[in-house]
């Protein structure tokens, strides 16, 4: 699973056809008197192209980021990779992104 998108680099080379790729996921629970909470952390990078990406050529850039696991009765409620991308792509720079 990953996000194709577009992406600029710190040096304003524009990659059309990036790939992130998540490669660490957290998860923790939190007891709290009102119910438990589960906090999800995600990183992961972000590669030129998938050719870049599958011949293991290092990442242009990284990102980081955390929500709260969506642990309702969904179909998805415990697929922390599924949720990741899903919050991902609300993320400002990913909102565009295409799953591949």
């Amino acid at each position: 699973m990953a996000l194709k998108i577009e992406y600029e680099t710190d040096y304003g080379i524009t990659c059309t056809e990036a790939i992130c790729v998540i490669e660490d996921i957290m998860c923790t629970k939190l007891i709290k008197d009102d119910g438990n909470t589960f906090p999800v952390t995600y990183m992961g990078h972000i590669y030129a192209n998938n050719e870049s990406y599958e011949s293991k050529k290092n990442p242009i850039g990284r990102f980081s980021y955390a929500f709260n696991l969506d642990n309702s009765a969904s179909k998805n409620q415990y697929n922390l990779i599924k949720q990741s991308y899903i919050d991902l792509k609300t993320k400002s720079g990913f909102t565009e992104g295409i799953d591949c």
